[in-house]
């Protein structure tokens, strides 16, 4: 081999100079050593797996890119060169017992966490305060304030909730009319309360029916 190029060794990958060298810098593990395994949290499953590494892409002095198939549900991830594997864990809890259109949009901002989109995480869980309203019999189409005071009024949202409630706003409206920088500890805390609310709107009540029916 001339300077900067690449050969297997040892059933091992040598690595290339910087810059893509076509598929000869493309290396397909088999299983036989331990770099052809790597732990990691599937972000279809959310199970923490040694996932199998089906190939990689080496460059010298570069973190390699490595494609990877989890053992357990058998979907595809990639690790790459900043370190993280995507599609990555999404962010905050599963809820149970949401209408289909309310789960369609949790599931949106969760996601959203985890390719770093703090913004639309953050309009997402502006939205979900709609969701909710006018799946608890508000009409479609009202100002966003109608569907706050419609919740409060019908108690859904209590006093002691109203202020982290007031919080999804404001955070909602910042990521709507405000060109300052993302946030992702903001992000994160508003997706959190979202969760919350969800928590005691909709899974609380799915659970206590569970509990009726098997009394």
């Amino acid at each position: 081999m001339t300077g900067g190029e690449t050969g297997i060794i040892c059933g091992s990958p040598v690595h290339r100079s910087r810059g893509f060298q076509g598929h000869r810098s493309v290396y397909k593990h088999d299983g036989s050593t331990k770099d052809g395994w790597y732990s990691y949290i599937c972000g279809h499953c959310n199970t923490k797996v040694s996932g199998a590494v089906v190939c990689g892409y080496y460059e010298s002095e570069e973190p390699p890119i490595k494609w990877l198939l989890c053992t357990n549900c058998g979907n595809g991830s990639v690790l790459a060169k900043d370190g993280n594997v995507y599609p990555g864990v999404p962010f905050g809890p599963n809820i149970d017992g949401l209408p289909e259109d309310v789960l369609d949009a949790y599931k949106e901002a969760r996601n959203c966490m985890t390719v770093n989109a703090f913004t639309s995480c953050e309009l997402i869980c502006r939205k979900i305060l709609m969701h909710v309203a006018v799946e608890k019999g508000a009409k479609e189409g009202d100002k966003f304030a109608n569907y706050l005071s419609y919740l409060e009024e019908q108690g859904f949202v209590t006093p002691p909730m109203k202020g982290w409630v007031d919080l999804i706003r404001r955070h909602g409206n910042k990521a709507t009319h405000s060109l300052e920088s993302r946030d992702k500890k903001r992000a994160e805390s508003t997706l959190m309360f979202t969760a919350e609310l969800l928590r005691l709107i909709y899974e609380m009540e799915h659970i206590s029916k569970q509990y009726t029916e098997e009394t």
